[in-house]
């Protein structure tokens, strides 16, 4: 995809340096050729549908939530290769953070909107959770949709934070609605932030 930053092939090399660890030789060759068919067009999100699929033992399943962390991880070092290779030196860095964490901000918003709100102080309850085992420190009070949430997140974490909503949102509705709720705040973000580069948010 175009605004992709890294290419079917990077992503081929994360996902198998990611799951190397609990699989290997023609297992691990027949599941990369399946994500490369299926799912190599797709964005970084759809990572956790593609495991749901892979993860067919009880012991991969185990597993499961480790390696989305592994395969993430290995994608954002291939990541940071990448844009210490192209990173521009013409845009003034403040205003490109302010654009990224406006778009982050409209991208949680959007997802959340379609949070039923009874189970709202629920799901953020669970994201902030988890956002406090990666080490932030979140007040109870703040909601994860709000600015004050985005100012204290560092821009290298707005992608993981994305990628943990989108967890929780697979745990409370589903990995079809929330791929569904995905692509259309992604378009919704595109279309309202065109200088923004999507891929420091998914």
């Amino acid at each position: 995809m175009p605004n992709e930053l890294l290419s079917v092939i990077q992503k081929k090399q994360a996902i198998e340096r990611g799951l190397s660890h609990y699989m290997n030789g023609t297992v691990l060759e027949r599941v990369l050729n399946y994500w490369e068919q299926e799912y190599g067009d797709q964005p970084s999100f759809v990572l956790n549908r593609f495991l749901s699929e892979i993860c067919n033992t009880d012991e991969l399943r185990f597993y499961r939530k480790e390696m989305l962390k592994k395969v993430l991880s290995e994608m954002s070092a291939i990541e940071k290769q990448v844009l210490l290779e192209i990173k521009p030196q013409s845009e003034p860095e403040e205003l490109i953070s302010i654009a990224i964490a406006d778009a982050c901000l409209a991208l949680v918003d959007a997802v959340m909107l379609t949070v039923t709100a009874t189970e709202l102080d629920d799901f953020n309850d669970d994201i902030k959770k988890q956002l406090q085992r990666m080490g932030l420190a979140i007040e109870t009070s703040v909601k994860i949709n709000t600015a004050a949430f985005i100012d204290v997140l560092p821009l290298t974490l707005y992608a993981q934070v994305i990628t943990i909503i989108y967890e929780c949102y697979c745990e409370f509705y589903g990995p079809a609605k929330a791929d569904q709720v995905y692509a259309r705040a992604k378009m919704e973000i595109k279309n309202k932030y065109p200088d923004v580069d999507l891929h420091q948010l998914l």
